[in-house]
């Protein structure tokens, strides 16, 4: 048997840990509708004690943080999927990819992949799901733009970067200068990724800092295409879609109180799913 990874408690890479577990429970009792299956393998091979989350299971925070989780998952995985159409030999690049397997449930058997993230968590991941020859794993700070290098990119073939619960804690000027550099360095590609407006991502901090990881930011988007758009002129497209009902519709299963505040924070800016697409040339 592998041996087992140990994670901390109230520490960054404790972060790792919160959506894989919403995913795992999502995938466990809606299995009709999300079908992350790495998800609980990957908890299988942690060492971290998850009974403060198990006790919550029966609880309505619990649920929506899952269902939240799971439904982000799955409106990237559509974006991918998206972009393969017209792309099938294109390279998806999960930024901040942490123990996320988005990429994955999107391959088609051409496309290639890559994972960038803070070397300490390509570390663990490396022990998880180890690079291949399709699949590399990268260590690096995504303010440090010599992770551009070391990824594959080919313009004929094209570059679809998703990033999920990762811009929440940067600074909205760092974010304007990543995404400006993308754009020229990788014509023809397509960014999608979660993010919120200011009360949204007040929401998300609080959250986050209840489980005892002081975080700072102040990145969100308050009307992400008028914004985002006047970030560069090598934008050629930018969307502002429904996170939580724009691809999935909400199950009756998933209750009447989540049922009621999904359209509700997508509406309002709450809950968003951005995409840009960078012009060719």
């Amino acid at each position: 048997m592998s041996e087992k990874i140990r994670i901390e408690k109230n520490t960054v890479q404790e972060t790792l840990v919160m959506p894989l577990y919403g995913k795992a429970w999502a995938v466990k009792n809606y299995p009709d509708l999300f079908c992350d299956t790495d998800c609980q393998k990957i908890m299988e091979r942690l060492d971290y004690d998850f009974s403060t989350m198990q006790a919550r299971e029966g609880g309505i925070k619990m649920k929506i943080a899952a269902l939240a989780a799971a439904t982000r998952q799955y409106a990237l995985v559509c974006e991918v999927k998206e972009y393969l159409k017209d792309h099938p030999m294109a390279l998806v690049v999960n930024l901040g990819c942490g123990l996320d397997t988005a990429g994955h449930q999107a391959d088609n058997g051409k496309c290639r992949f890559a994972n960038v993230d803070f070397p300490n968590v390509i570390e663990i991941r490396e022990q998880l799901m180890p690079s291949t020859e399709r699949e590399k794993n990268i260590g690096s700070d995504l303010n440090d733009q010599g992770w551009f290098d070391k990824i594959d990119f080919r313009k004929e073939d094209g570059a679809v970067f998703i990033a999920s619960g990762v811009f929440l804690y940067f600074k909205k000027d760092d974010v304007k200068k990543l995404f400006r550099a993308m754009a020229e360095r990788f014509p023809g590609a397509r960014l999608a990724f979660d993010g919120q407006n200011k009360k949204g991502m007040e929401m998300d901090l609080k959250a986050v800092k209840s489980s005892g990881i002081d975080v700072s930011t102040n990145f969100y988007l308050e009307d992400p295409e008028k914004e985002l758009s006047s970030w560069s002129d090598r934008f050629a497209r930018v969307q502002w879609k429904w996170m939580s009902t724009g691809y999935i519709k909400p199950d009756k299963r998933f209750g009447i109180i989540y049922r009621l505040m999904a359209p509700y924070a997508d509406k309002k800016g709450l809950s968003q799913l951005d995409v840009i697409d960078f012009r060719k040339d």
